[in-house]
């Protein structure tokens, strides 16, 4: 129900509108003319107006021009039994949201009207707020980056804090990250979040290269996914929870941004009502490890990179999700530091380590000794998952 104001000269269609609007719920502010209508507008603050077309003094066209101008977000319904077409053709050129031709014979009509005024109102004022906070967060993280390319230090500081925390836990799940830098910035990222009371979602990115245009690529892909949660929250857009979409997405953003930089990454949707992991691998190396409680195994297959190739695709792939499940995934910078020869001797020591399904991120990268070793020849990022005990 809604406050309206009601300016028509003829006394008796004015108390016949008002009686029907106020029996419907909304609450009604009449005035007899288009001075008086719009001093009683500044009153009242109605969230939509009535107003006849053909007045004496002020006439309608004179106040939806004033209305229009001023308070552009109002809905204006213009109620008129003179002038025509010409007269609705005029009304809706200067702005009035519809027109509605006297004798109302049914009133119905003026009630459908104003229903589908007060919708499209609402409709924009949550467009205007969703574009609002888009200009905020872009605002914010414009700033964060201005400051990343002035001070590696402070560069450094802002990027962690865009990290999740090291331990969080969601609908049943508990996630872990440790990143150790080869230099000051890094070129690896990883997140994790809810999605709503079903879904939480995570991946772990790796951007070719280091140091400031590396990390200034991470803020941008925190920059991106955030946008995906915010459409989810304000628009009900689905994209977030296709994987293969996502992937999709980032890299024609990636592409058209010319950053001469590209990224790896695996992105991944654990559904606690279904009980499945939805994923999709964007060149993500080394292969994710499972563990089900029994036995461990890489997940997803090959795949391009994103922000690589403009004909790049991405599949989606799905798993149940065992009781005892736990997944693990690394950047690729941790095989550099394996001591095996060779790259399937490292994938089957990383399985052999990993492949437990119990450590947590920071246990597991001291079990790999990466804390006592000197800054690595690349970034290190260990992201673990598992499911909580039932």
């Amino acid at each position: 129900m809604a406050r309206i104001l009601l300016i028509d000269d003829e006394r008796a269609i004015r108390d016949m509108f008002a009686m029907y609007l106020k029996r419907l719920g909304h609450e009604v502010t009449s005035a007899e003319d288009g001075r008086s209508g719009l001093a009683a507008f500044e009153r009242a603050d109605p969230e939509l107006v009535l107003c006849d077309l053909r007045m004496p003094g002020m006439d309608g066209i004179e106040v939806l021009a004033t209305l229009t101008r001023e308070h552009p977000e109002k809905p204006v319904i213009v109620v008129s039994g003179m002038g025509g077409m010409g007269d609705a053709i005029q009304a809706l050129k200067l702005g009035a949201w519809d027109y509605v031709t006297k004798p109302v014979e049914d009133l119905a009509v003026l009630d459908h009207a104003i229903r589908g005024a007060l919708e499209r109102a609402g409709l924009r004022a949550e467009n205007r707020a969703y574009r609002q906070h888009l200009e905020e967060v872009n605002a914010k993280l414009a700033a964060s980056l201005r400051q990343l390319e002035d001070d590696e230090a402070a560069g450094r500081k802002i990027q962690f804090r865009l990290l999740p925390e090291e331990r969080a836990a969601f609908h049943g799940f508990v996630f872990s990250r440790h990143l150790i830098t080869s230099a000051i910035l890094s070129g690896d990222f990883v997140d994790y979040f809810a999605i709503d009371p079903d879904h939480c979602g995570f991946y772990m990115a790796d951007v070719s290269g280091h140091g400031v245009s590396s990390a200034f690529v991470t803020v941008l892909l925190k920059s991106h996914m955030g946008r995906y949660q915010e459409r989810y929250r304000q628009l009900g857009d689905r994209t977030l929870l296709d994987p293969a979409a996502v992937l999709d997405g980032l890299n024609r953003d990636i592409l058209a941004g010319r950053h001469g930089k590209y990224l790896t990454m695996f992105y991944g949707v654990l559904d606690r009502v279904r009980g499945r992991l939805a994923y999709a691998n964007g060149g993500q190396f080394p292969l994710p490890i499972l563990h089900d409680g029994e036995t461990a195994r890489t997940v997803g297959g090959k795949s391009p990179a994103v922000g690589l190739f403009e004909d790049a695709e991405y599949r989606n792939e799905s798993l149940e999700i065992p009781p005892a499940f736990a997944m693990t995934l690394f950047s690729d910078g941790i095989l550099e530091t394996l001591p095996r020869a060779g790259l399937a001797e490292k994938q089957a020591q990383l399985l052999a380590i990993a492949g437990g399904g119990d450590a947590d991120a920071a246990a597991l990268a001291r079990r790999l000794g990466l804390d006592a070793a000197a800054a690595p020849p690349d970034d290190i990022t260990v992201l673990c998952l598992r499911r909580l005990s039932q």
